[in-house]
């Protein structure tokens, strides 16, 4: 043997891939093709069967239209009168009833259809009442009907349909070359005595007359009532259509197929037909030979894409290869826990094994240098932070307290206390942060110290719910902006510098909102504040410090970016001689 094909080939899982996936691959094709021609034949059957039911509901329409005419004629209470007793005493009144009070309602409701396709009659049994052709007959001219005379028997009965092939009601004379359904109905006396019978016609092509234009060449529609075919097409052969009706409406479903064709029937009882509706398949299998086509075209590409496979299936041996690469390049973009999961006793499972070694190592570089990053990110805000200088000495405070107590200067001495408070709270070196509510009661002892040396009054009004009030923030965090805020509100002629402070939380972040009625800023500075608060921060630079001012904006905004992300920093939004507002957002969890 030329090789060895040993059991962990890459060669035989090969082959094992690629004859899987081929398998699959022909069963799903086999499935697709049967649901697909299943698909387009019951879409088709379900357009036909919503085509016939137009056509069916257009014959029941007619066929009501026959019930209509008689309840329009058998209802009506001057014939009734009339028939039942017509006053024969005086002629001339009684032709004038006659001719102008009771024939003109069987006109009007002959005109009521605007059609030659119905007709009424009405036979009499009050013989003394003379015939007026072709509406008024007398019923004694049918003795010899014997279907007619059955009807008239029985009492239980009051309408019943006549066939065209059944005996039709004379006089011969008024009877047309069109077939005809008749429709009886007794007419009764208030006092239910027979007067006679309304006859209601309807012709026979009537009940499937349509624009022809409305069906194709393909379609067929007949009347079948065993063993006979009505208005069938001149070309069909009725006799083999009658036996493949006879075998099949037995059925129970509303259609079948026979012999490429598909038959839809429905049975009206009143006239004992059923209305067949036969459709040619031509249209479905050329439907059905265009998806076989379609098959193919999608097995001739699925071929050609198993070859192209199998051409790429010789080079699976650079899958686990490129697998090492793709893990390489994610720890290079930044994801260092990411690890080759190849364990394999070979050379690519051991190039896998030195590239983790190298991560594992790599990652402990990367921490060293994120720790001194960090240490020296927070000596930065420890330093920006201790950036006041500590002029006032917390005894010489007291003193001057206690003096002014002394001289009963009660309200200057509340503010020295306060000044001290403040300054405590800055310079504590305990810790870097503090809460929203403690941040707030500095900022109230500040607006009350300000205010003591201001010839402005000075308004601060604080919005914050209750679950924000222990959120913790870094110190000294708001009371640079409020110190601008008075400083430059100070500036404005205005008897009262109002000062809201909103806290709230949007879109997962802590907004915190500083807005004051000062002077404001232009335009230029505020589009530049913002671009400088946004600007990348440059840790090695030292933070300014400019002389004879608190912290400031920069510094806030520093602190912010360094403890919290580059991503959290001041937005300013300003109109000048009218308002500026400081936002700031902070990440909530």
């Amino acid at each position: 043997m030329l090789f060895k094909i040993k059991k962990n080939s890459i060669m035989v899982k090969m082959i094992i891939v690629y004859t899987i996936p081929f398998i699959l691959l022909s069963l799903i094709l086999i499935w697709n093709s049967q649901k697909s021609t299943q698909n387009i034949q019951d879409s088709f059957i379900s357009n036909m069967s919503h085509a016939f039911d137009q056509a069916s509901q257009e014959i029941q329409k007619r066929i009501d239209m026959a019930y209509d005419l008689t309840e329009i004629v058998s209802k009506n209470s001057k014939i009734i009168t009339f028939i039942g007793d017509p006053f024969l005493g005086d002629e001339a009144d009684f032709l004038s009833q006659y001719l102008d009070g009771i024939i003109p309602i069987i006109q009007y409701a002959t005109a009521f259809t605007e059609t030659d396709n119905y007709s009424i009659r009405i036979y009499m049994m009050n013989e003394q009442i003379p015939e007026s052709w072709p509406y008024f007959l007398h019923l004694q001219r049918q003795a010899s009907h014997t279907k007619l005379q059955t009807f008239i028997a029985q009492e239980s009965e009051t309408q019943m349909w006549l066939r065209p092939d059944d005996l039709q009601l004379g006089p011969s004379s008024l009877n047309s070359d069109r077939s005809k359904y008749t429709l009886l109905t007794k007419l009764y006396s208030p006092s239910r005595e027979l007067l006679g019978l309304v006859a209601v016609m309807v012709a026979e092509d009537h009940l499937l007359s349509s624009n022809e234009d409305a069906y194709p060449s393909d379609i067929a529609q007949f009347l079948y009532h065993e063993p006979n075919i009505a208005l069938a097409a001149p070309n069909m052969d009725e006799a083999a259509e009658a036996e493949i009706l006879q075998q099949h409406l037995t059925e129970a479903e509303a259609h079948f197929i026979y012999d490429q064709h598909l038959y839809l029937h429905r049975a009206f009882d009143a006239i004992q037909q059923t209305f067949v509706y036969k459709v040619s398949l031509e249209q479905l299998n050329q439907s059905i030979h265009k998806s076989m086509l379609n098959q193919l075209l999608l097995i001739i590409f699925s071929v050609m894409l198993l070859i192209v496979t199998c051409y790429f299936m010789f080079k699976t041996i650079f899958l686990r290869l490129n697998r090492i690469v793709s893990i390489m390049r994610k720890v290079i973009n930044g994801n260092p826990h990411l690890r080759i999961m190849d364990t394999k006793p070979d050379e690519l499972g051991q190039l896998a094994q030195d590239f983790n070694g190298l991560i594992e190592t790599n990652n402990h570089l990367i921490e060293r240098i994120v720790m001194k990053e960090r240490l020296r990110k927070e000596a930065q805000i420890q330093a920006l932070q201790y950036q006041i200088n500590p002029h006032f000495i917390y005894n010489t405070l007291d003193i001057f307290r206690m003096q002014l107590i002394k001289e009963r200067m009660f309200s200057t001495a509340d503010r020295m206390a306060d000044f001290g408070k403040i300054l405590r709270y800055n310079l504590s070196s305990n810790t870097l942060h503090t809460t929203l509510k403690e941040e707030i009661e500095l900022i109230r002892k500040y607006v009350s110290l300000q205010s003591l040396g201001s010839s402005q009054s000075i308004q601060l009004e604080v919005e914050i719910t209750e679950e924000l009030k222990s959120y913790p923030v870094i110190k000294f965090l708001l009371q640079p902006i409020v110190e601008n805020s008075i400083k430059y509100g100070k500036t404005v002629q205005r008897d009262s510098l109002q000062i809201q402070i909103h806290c709230y939380v949007h879109k997962q972040q802590v907004w915190l909102d500083i807005i004051d009625n000062g002077a404001g800023i232009s335009e230029a500075k505020m589009n530049a504040l913002n671009e400088h608060f946004q600007a990348p921060l440059h840790y090695d630079e030292a933070a300014p410090n400019p002389p004879g001012r608190s912290i400031g904006l920069y510094n806030i905004n520093s602190r912010l970016r360094l403890y919290y992300g580059e991503s959290y920093y001041i937005t300013i939004e300003s109109k000048d001689n009218d308002y500026t507002k400081v936002q700031i957002k902070l990440p909530y969890e």
